[in-house]
């Protein structure tokens, strides 16, 4: 008698939001689909245009909404984390030659970037899943890459990750296994 192992997981978990009009829903996947670190053109002006067309798919449209604002808020967040790494390097050399304790200004923005990505990721609701997961993969890296430059961070830095670990039950990467 064959048993054979049975996985079972939360279909619902990473849920995408059900789109009715197609061009809203092609803007929606397309913006999904683009790295965020410099939003594409032609996938924003899709965007604007999907978001300003008469269509009855206001539920559609509301999740395109927010897809759109949480890309531009990472491409903002994301120039952020670029130039405070990039202010990093400038004060101990790219290799790290010339290590020194950070600057206070330097040490505060990292426990202010840290505060503010948190908040932001804890501003997700359960049916925006797969938003959380496309903002950790978007910013997550930025976010590491600093870890690494500097020493003696919190312990809460532990807790950023470039694929949210939290909930991969139902994830992309669970569904493809």
């Amino acid at each position: 008698m064959y048993i054979g192992k049975v996985r079972c997981f939360s279909e619902d978990v990473a849920h995408m939001p059900e789109i009715k009009d197609s061009d809203v829903q092609n803007a929606f996947k397309d913006l999904m689909a683009a790295g965020w670190a410099e939003l594409p053109a032609a996938v924003a002006h899709e965007a604007k245009s999907a978001l300003s067309k008469n269509t009855d798919d206001e539920a559609g449209q509301e999740a395109l909404k927010n897809v759109f604002r949480a890309a531009e808020a990472v491409e903002e967040f994301g120039g952020i984390l670029t130039s405070l790494k990039m202010a990093i390097d400038d004060s101990i050399g790219l290799s790290g030659e010339d290590v020194k304790p950070l600057p206070d200004d330097i040490a505060k923005a990292l426990r202010t970037v840290y505060q503010r990505y948190t908040v932001y990721l804890d501003s997700f609701g359960p049916d925006e899943i797969y938003l959380k997961k496309k903002v950790e993969m978007e910013l997550g890296t930025k976010m590491i890459h600093l870890k690494m430059r500097c020493s003696g961070l919190g312990s809460e830095w532990g807790k950023v990750t470039v694929l949210g670990t939290s909930g991969l039950s139902g994830s992309y990467v669970e569904q493809r296994a």
